[in-house]
Formats: C-alpha cells, structure tokens, sequence
C-alpha cells in the first residue's frame, strides 16, 4: 500500500498523519493545512470548516463512490464530506464521519451508538450500516470553559446521578465557579446532564465511547459515568478509528 498523508482538521487545528503500510510513522500539527502536506504527498482530507457539503441522514458514514475533491494551496485532493441532521441541523464532522466509517470498516454488524467523546460530543445511533440519528453535546467545552479540570473529583458519582434524575440542578452544582471557587463536583453534574438529554441514545443500546484528541482522558470519564447506569458501554482508540475510517475511504467500494 503507497504512504499517503491522513489531513483533518478540527476546532481549528490542522493535523497531519503519515499512514506507511497502513501504520501512522509521523505525526504534525499546526494552525494551516499547506505547510503540512509535502510536495507531490497523496492525501485524504477530513475537515471541520471546509471540504465538500455535508451528506444528508441516514446516510453511510462515508460515500460508497469516490469521493469529491478539495482544494488546498491549488491543489486538489479527495475529501471526505462531513453529514447532516436535517430535521435540527445537528451535524456530524467530517473527521467524526470518518471515525465513525473505521469502526464500522472493522465492525460492519455494529448495531448501537457510538459516542465520539471529544470537546464537543457527538452521539450517533448506528443500523443497517448507516447513521440514522445523531445528538450534539458540548459538556467538555463547557467545562473548560468554565475553567473546570476534566477530571472525576470528589463527589463525581452523585453529583451525576443528581443531575441525570434532576438536570435542573445544573446552574446551582457550578454555582461556584462563577465566583471563581473550586466545584469538585462540576465534572459529574455536566456529564449528568448530558446523560439525561442523550437518554434515547444509550437506554437499552450498545454504545462504543470513542476517545478524541481535543479531550484528553475525557472518553474514560463518560465510559465510567455511563457505565455507573448500568448501561452496555466499551472504550474505543478513536485515533485508530479515524485512521482507519480514511483509510476504507480511499478504496471505493471497500
């Protein structure tokens, strides 16, 4: 298999990965998409902010055809393009897309919910190969924002249950934060939250967490906090997955 160039780029950063018979051998990073694509390089490009329209639900994660083309520093390269939720215009990123499209190249039969664990969440219902639903949830954002360490503090199980059965009770657990003081217990009250809108998702489904980059240690965190609901939940590499969902997508037909 030729060295080809795996290009995403996501909240604004551009990531490049060096895929070598079929095994990432480099890695690079950086605010612009041309300085990270050698001369005459095949490349595969999933791009948050740019690249082809979004595909409509439910739809395959990825096109069965070949793909459409981007431009980048006048030059052409295939592009994966991200999908869309018509109904309330959720989107789901084209690197999310591909995430989603390598576990499904590694497991066609899922059938369940794979939940992308990044700053921003993305949760989406998974049949027949397709992705039929999908919710957004921005818990790690929100967080960090609020100046909270993405951590499972002291307090981190009842505050999860108390805002999963209660999401009302919110505003009042990061009460403290907007004086600037400690809230041990802000991780779990976000992520309760969270759980109790994302219900239809995971009650009574199979859910794959998949890690991202852009939250660090964030995907065990919601893996315990699901699990602690007694619902079937599994850890996935969601670097792994976005390699190999580019991968199948330079083979047509794959």
């Amino acid at each position: 298999m030729a060295d080809w160039i795996a290009l995403t780029e996501e909240f604004g950063r551009w990531r490049a990965a060096h895929v070598s018979d079929g095994a990432v051998s480099d890695r690079k990073s950086g605010p612009a998409a041309r300085p990270l694509l050698p001369d005459g390089a095949a490349a595969i490009v999933a791009a948050s902010a740019a690249g082809p329209a979004p595909r409509a639900l439910p739809c395959t994660p990825r096109p069965e055809g070949a793909l459409p083309l981007t431009e980048i520093g006048g030059q052409s390269y295939p592009a994966l393009p991200g999908l869309i939720q018509d109904s309330d215009g959720t989107e789901i990123t084209a690197p999310e897309a591909a995430r989603i499209a390598g576990i499904l190249a590694g497991l066609p039969q899922f059938d369940g919910v794979i939940w992308i664990c990044g700053a921003s969440a993305i949760w989406a219902h998974i049949s027949a190969g397709e992705v039929v639903s999908a919710m957004r949830a921005g818990s790690a954002a929100m967080l960090a924002a609020l100046g909270a360490p993405l951590e499972a503090g002291d307090g981190f199980d009842a505050a999860l249950a108390d805002t999963l059965s209660r999401p009302e009770r919110l505003a009042r657990e990061l009460a403290p934060l907007s004086l600037g003081r400690p809230a041990p217990r802000a991780t779990g009250a976000v992520l309760g939250a969270e759980l109790a809108a994302a219900k239809p998702w995971w009650l009574g489904q199979t859910v794959l967490a998949l890690s991202s980059a852009s939250a660090p240690g964030w995907s065990e965190i919601c893996t315990r906090g699901l699990q602690a609901q007694g619902a079937q939940v599994t850890l996935g590499d969601g670097e792994a997955a976005l390699i190999a969902g580019l991968s199948a997508a330079r083979r047509p037909g794959a």
